[in-house]
């Protein structure tokens, strides 16, 4: 994973949009003095690498399913209960943006061990760190792991 490069983060934030006074004819497309009030929600700062686990801030389950996407206050996804905000590194994500935002707002622990290592989550992982949480179940049932005809970790023999 030498190969990936992860760029500064740009903090992208949503902006009331204002329309401009139109002095056009009254038409059925004309429309004066519109401003449409987005709600901003904002995203949890990221936490420091040097912060151990028991120490990052507590965040709801209720709440870290609704953080989907940037417009939702950022994409967050969670690995051992830890919350990740991975809002800006979809885009670098070598696996392609749609694999994490499929898992938007969920747990995805399984599915990320299958693909990582503790290498890739300590040297790219940390910096994305927003909180930890309780209480969030990966949607997908674990696959049975076999190796051979036997089941890992199942020694005896039938």
């Amino acid at each position: 994973m030498g190969w990936l490069k992860i760029r500064a983060r740009d903090l992208k934030t949503t902006k009331p949009c204002e329309s401009k006074e139109n002095n056009s004819k009254p038409s059925f497309e004309h429309v004066e003095n519109t401003t449409c009030h987005l709600e901003c929600i904002p995203r949890f700062p990221f936490v420091s690498i040097d912060t151990q686990k028991s120490e990052l801030p507590f965040i709801n389950a209720h709440e870290v399913r609704k953080r989907t996407s940037a417009e939702n206050g950022g994409l967050l996804i969670v690995v051992e209960d830890i919350v990740y905000d991975c809002t800006d590194f979809i885009y670098e994500h070598p696996g392609g943006e749609q694999v994490i935002k499929s898992f938007s707002g969920q747990n995805c622990t399984w599915q990320f061990w299958r693909f990582h290592g503790e290498k890739e989550l300590e040297e790219y992982g940390m910096a994305f760190r927003v909180g930890r949480t309780e209480g969030l179940k990966n949607r997908f049932q674990e696959p049975k792991k076999y190796i051979g005809l036997r089941r890992l970790g199942d020694d005896a023999w039938d």
